[in-house]
């Protein structure tokens, strides 16, 4: 009988993991950058359009730019000061990915010199910049 109980938790608790989004799963240091922009993907590398990406200084739950993601999965935010923030990436059918960064400067031309590379997982999206290399 209690073995039946503890399947039946384990079962539970694996179903509410696989059907509720969460935050990342994988948090690295806070990265650098000089501008917002990057792009969003999937685990196997399929551009994700449509994705909305937020950004709140760290620390405050007040969103300071929003944007979403086009065709190609790529998104720019412009006008945020310098400062530590928090990005975090929300699609329909993946974990949210959320990270800190610092912004180094506003640059202000169209390129984007180090993109954010986000990767969008059924159970785990993270923010490639914060750990890899």
């Amino acid at each position: 009988m209690k073995r039946g109980r503890t399947i039946a938790l384990f079962l539970a608790v694996a179903l509410l993991a696989t059907n509720s989004p969460a935050t990342s799963c994988v948090w690295g240091k806070k990265f650098k950058i000089p501008k917002v922009c990057g792009v969003v993907r999937d685990e196997y590398g399929a551009e994700i359009p449509d994705a909305i990406i937020q950004v709140k200084k760290l620390g405050s739950e007040e969103i300071v730019a929003e944007s979403q993601t086009k065709v190609d999965g790529a998104f720019s935010l412009a006008g945020i000061a310098k400062g530590d923030y928090e990005i975090r990436v929300k699609v329909r059918g993946f974990w949210d990915a959320s990270q800190s960064f610092r912004l180094t400067r506003a640059h202000k031309d169209e390129s984007c010199p180090q993109p954010i590379r986000v990767v969008m997982k059924m159970q785990c999206s993270y923010v490639e910049n914060a750990w890899k290399k």
